[in-house]
């Protein structure tokens, strides 16, 4: 950021305020640490906002910052994340864009972009409109039942897909 910008980039960490209070224009924080420092934030970047998602801490933190531009960046983010984001983050920003790039993608942005060297590949496909109405019933709480064996249930659905979630659901009925 300094390459870029130069003297106006400072860094500031453990909640020490000093280039927030020498009126920097980018800082370098943990949100945390930009929330002791500032009332309000213009533009919000967060690198790893898979963690974000679902966190009451950093999503308070964002509603009362009131950034008018957030950007998250993340090399993964699990689908049921995306149904994770406090509705006061939506009305203030609007619905959120997800881009993703897969690498064939970012060899066609720039040329010279090499391909990583992997020794397995993972895929997160989209659920499809049933799954997608399956955890919204779980996710807004109307699957009724033993609370525990619902937890699982979820978990099972988002983490290992339809097949693993019905064979543990006709595992468990009665239960």
């Amino acid at each position: 950021w300094r390459k870029v910008f130069g003297d106006n980039v400072g860094v500031e960490y453990e909640g020490n305020c000093e280039s927030f209070e020498k009126g920097k224009k980018i800082i370098v924080s943990t949100p945390f640490t930009t929330a002791k420092c500032l009332d309000k934030a213009e533009v919000m970047i967060i690198d790893e906002v898979h963690h974000a998602f679902g966190d009451a801490r950093y999503e308070e933190i964002l509603v009362n910052l009131e950034p008018r531009f957030l950007i998250g960046f993340t090399a993964l983010l699990p689908s049921y994340k995306k149904y994770l984001i406090d509705p006061r983050l939506i009305k203030l920003l609007g619905q959120p864009e997800y881009l993703v790039y897969d690498f064939k993608s970012l060899t066609k942005i720039d040329p010279s972009f090499k391909l990583p060297k992997a020794i397995a590949d993972i895929f997160d496909s989209e659920f499809n409109n049933l799954e997608d109405s399956v955890y919204e019933a779980f996710f807004k709480g109307l699957i009724k039942g033993n609370k525990e064996t619902i937890k699982f249930l979820e978990l099972t659905f988002y983490t290992y897909g339809k097949e693993a979630f019905c064979e543990s659901y006709r595992r468990l009925i009665g239960k």
